[in-house]
């Protein structure tokens, strides 16, 4: 399938949940993200759901994390104009950007060799971890800084489709991807 296919038809189906159903997902994913193993993490990227387009709710995930790993730095990404985007610490005051998305303040750069793992919004993903975002290549940008042994773990309310056919050259596949039923890894 297209890209562009999948993005429209995934985001239907999360147009189509209530906030109960995103409830019991986000449940669901915690249970799933509670199996990984999270002892070589001390840097976390991580993200701020949007909530007008029903994405998973990564604070409850990070909660988890900061308990399990009381000394856990978390970092959020502030977007550029250019497409490109980089991590800061997590601040109480946030900004929101030209496309809705909340921002920490500016105030701690954190460079991309030193974030461990990298919690990733998606829309969709394939059985290949490449993922379907929403398509301003933000991340695969970000992922190319990266040293490649960086846990990329894409969150998603839907299982893989089997294939997306147009991938592109600078498409930066998951390591690995959560799901409310099974967790994937990819080599």
């Amino acid at each position: 399938m297209l890209k562009s296919e999948i993005r429209k038809e995934l985001l239907a189906k999360r147009k189509m949940l209530s906030a109960s159903d995103c409830m019991k997902l986000d449940d669901l994913l915690l249970i799933q993200l509670q199996k990984m193993d999270w002892s070589s993490t001390a840097i976390l990227g991580s993200f701020y759901p949007l909530e007008h387009q029903s994405e998973p709710n990564s604070f409850l995930l990070v909660k988890y994390l900061k308990y399990i790993l009381p000394e856990l730095q978390v970092a959020y990404p502030i977007a550029a104009p250019d497409y490109s985007m980089d991590f800061y610490e997590e601040t109480e005051t946030l900004n929101v950007n030209k496309w809705g998305i909340h921002e920490p303040l500016p105030f701690n750069k954190i460079a991309p060799n030193l974030l461990d793992t990298i919690l990733v919004p998606l829309v969709g993903f394939d059985q290949n971890g490449q993922r379907i975002g929403f398509g301003k290549g933000f991340y695969d940008r970000y992922f190319a800084r990266c040293p490649k042994n960086i846990r990329r773990i894409g969150i998603s309310y839907f299982e893989p489709v089997p294939k997306i056919i147009d991938t592109h050259q600078f498409d930066v596949p998951l390591t690995h991807c959560i799901t409310p039923w099974t967790s994937y890894e990819f080599q």
